[in-house]
């Protein structure tokens, strides 16, 4: 069933961590990236097609509208163009660059399966099993604010006798009668609705992989609190002990081998995001409140949420992990290494030491990846919204659509 990942899995079950991005990485195979090695001349066709769409055609296609039809914009349509297209071009940017690092994700996988070799008591298993389920419900939770947004702007598009995203087909012009209106609108729905389903996985594939890590953290803390104490079947023998410990430095290990593989995909692509969001949420402020009636206000509202789930949970879960690093540490020194032999103490110190390194994530070295980044881009938003009221740019804006219409 297409579903069975977004409840917990029975131990019998063959489930494991990169089972957490199965839905994304089947949307990904879907817009044309090659995951599973087989594609074959159909297959190569479509990618040729959806790569020349979603890199290509589609972010230009709104600097097209606006140099033909830019006199024939209303302001409140402008700005809901804009808003998409600005947008848009980050999705380029971020299909452009998965499809460059593909095989990292693949990479990232692996780590994921190394990760659960030590998870072997039924507890760490059920706890990877709610892990997936749950990751994989947020990635539908994606899915179904982006449906939203694409259902409840082509219904107020219709509603108000419009297209709903406005790109420009050179053989459509949805301005001439009502007929060339609905071919427009349901030709962009699908065509631009592909590109949202798209983004569902481009958005969110960041989240889905740091909320993965974030578990084994979570997993490894606990072991770490086990740390020198006798083993599951009573022994506390020296070697048993040293073992465990050693475990646990091999799987911490494995996961900054993880960041170092994640860390170049999701570094681009977030900073195109900081820089653009704070833009795109301006933009969707002045619309909302100078210009946008009550019905638009719906469809507003849906996108304002898609464009918060590009950040805010990627940046809640990197928050989160540099909490948990620091946790481990704590647990550490709180174990009872002291009471160990002197090799394990030596080990231990060592370890101890690599684990003040919290696990961080930034943007091209510019931006850190926390809340505080995403309250600043918040911030940026409402400085936009600023600069366009103390311009006059709603009185600006009517000013020149009555000039245009008048004869």
């Amino acid at each position: 069933m297409f579903f069975k990942f977004v409840n917990p899995a029975p131990l019998s079950e063959p489930i494991g961590t990169r089972d957490s991005n199965i839905y994304l990485l089947k949307t990904l195979h879907i817009s044309g990236l090659d995951f599973y090695n087989d594609f074959g001349i159909g297959r190569k066709i479509w990618r040729v097609i959806s790569f020349s769409y979603n890199i290509l055609y589609l972010p230009l296609s709104f600097p097209i509208n606006y140099k033909i039809h830019f006199s024939q914009f209303p302001p409140d349509l402008l700005l809901q163009s804009l808003q998409l297209c600005l947008n848009t071009w980050c999705f380029s940017i971020k299909f452009f660059t998965l499809a460059i690092f593909t095989e990292r994700l693949e990479m990232a996988n692996k780590c994921f399966d190394e990760l659960d070799v030590y998870c072997v008591t039924p507890e760490e298993k059920r706890k990877v099993r709610v892990a997936v389920a749950t990751i994989n419900k947020l990635y539908l939770i994606f899915g179904i604010v982006y449906f939203l947004y694409a259902t409840s702007t082509l219904m107020d598009g219709l509603f108000h006798d419009r297209v709903p995203y406005n790109t420009y087909y050179p053989f459509i012009d949805w301005r001439l009668d009502r007929r060339q209106l609905y071919i427009q609108s349901f030709v962009e729905y699908f065509t631009v609705g592909y590109a949202i389903f798209v983004a569902t996985a481009t958005d969110s594939y960041p989240v889905i992989y740091i909320a993965a890590l974030r578990t084994h953290i979570l997993l490894l803390k606990e072991r770490i609190v086990r740390l020198g104490e006798a083993n599951n079947e009573g022994s506390a023998d020296p070697d048993s002990i040293f073992k465990s410990l050693v475990e646990c430095i091999k799987a911490h290990r494995t996961m900054l081998n993880f960041c170092d593989t994640i860390r170049p995909i999701i570094s681009g692509t977030i900073f195109a995001q900081f820089i653009i969001c704070g833009s795109i949420l301006g933009v969707v402020m002045i619309n909302m409140v100078l210009f946008a009636d009550q019905s638009t206000r719906f469809g507003i509202v849906t996108y304002v949420m898609a464009v918060l789930l590009q950040t805010f949970p990627l940046c809640f879960y990197c928050n989160a992990i540099v909490d948990d690093c620091n946790e481990l540490a704590d647990a550490l020194f709180h174990s009872a290494w002291w009471m160990q032999d002197r090799r394990y103490r030596s080990t231990a110190l060592q370890f101890l030491q690599k684990l003040q390194q919290p696990i961080t994530f930034s943007a091209m070295n510019i931006f850190t990846i926390n809340l505080a980044t995403n309250i600043n881009v918040a911030k940026f938003a409402f400085t936009v919204y600023a600069i366009a009221s103390g311009m006059n740019l709603d009185q600006r804006l009517q000013q020149q659509d009555s000039d245009v219409a008048s004869p």
